[in-house]
């Protein structure tokens, strides 16, 4: 009988463990989806074919380039997911990773562009989802849980989803914000 207690004694705080692991990196984070024009920033990118698992990586390497090289201080990084991992073998999916940066000096956005794309995100009506950046299991949880759910009010509302899906990381506000054109059937 103390075998039992002990056992399930261990079982709870491991559950109790996982749940608050879960809550923390926003598991029970309430998900509001809201529609509403934007667009108009600026985004320093690389083009990607391949796996979506280096792209944490790349997105800070770029970003401390553009810091040590060009001296442009960057809060967002942003990713563009072209292809549905689901459908796409992993080798063949397009993807550009990047930052958001804030800056009218054309001299050095030409600059940037000899080392970059560049190009602003167009004006139009996106539906988005924010959630809390604490760490990478909030990104992995967005994957999981709002990726289907994006794809669910896609259906439920008409709208194609043959669009990419932008994942905007927040490091100044600590939120990643999902980002997804509206474009009806």
């Amino acid at each position: 009988m103390k075998l039992i207690k002990k056992i399930l004694t261990v079982l709870l705080v491991f559950v109790a463990i996982i749940i608050g692991i879960y809550a923390y990196f926003g598991g029970f984070a309430k998900i509001e989806f809201k529609a509403e024009e934007g667009g108009g920033e600026m985004v320093v990118y690389r083009e990607m074919i391949g796996s979506y698992g280096k792209n944490g990586d790349l997105m800070k390497s770029i970003a401390e380039e553009l810091e040590k090289d060009f001296e442009i201080k960057v809060f967002q990084g942003i990713g563009i997911y072209y292809d549905n991992p689901k459908e796409i073998e992993a080798g063949d999916l397009r993807w550009e990773i990047g930052s958001i940066v804030k800056t009218d000096d054309n001299n050095k956005i030409d600059e940037l562009k000899k080392s970059f794309s560049v190009k602003i995100l167009p004006h139009q009506e996106y539906l988005y989802v924010d959630r809390p950046l604490k760490g990478y299991f909030s990104i992995m949880i967005g994957v999981f849980k709002i990726y289907p759910l994006i794809e669910q009010y896609f259906e439920d509302n008409g709208y194609s989803d043959e669009v990419p899906i932008m994942e905007i990381y927040d490091n100044k506000n600590k939120t990643i914000t999902y980002r997804v054109a509206l474009v009806k059937l």
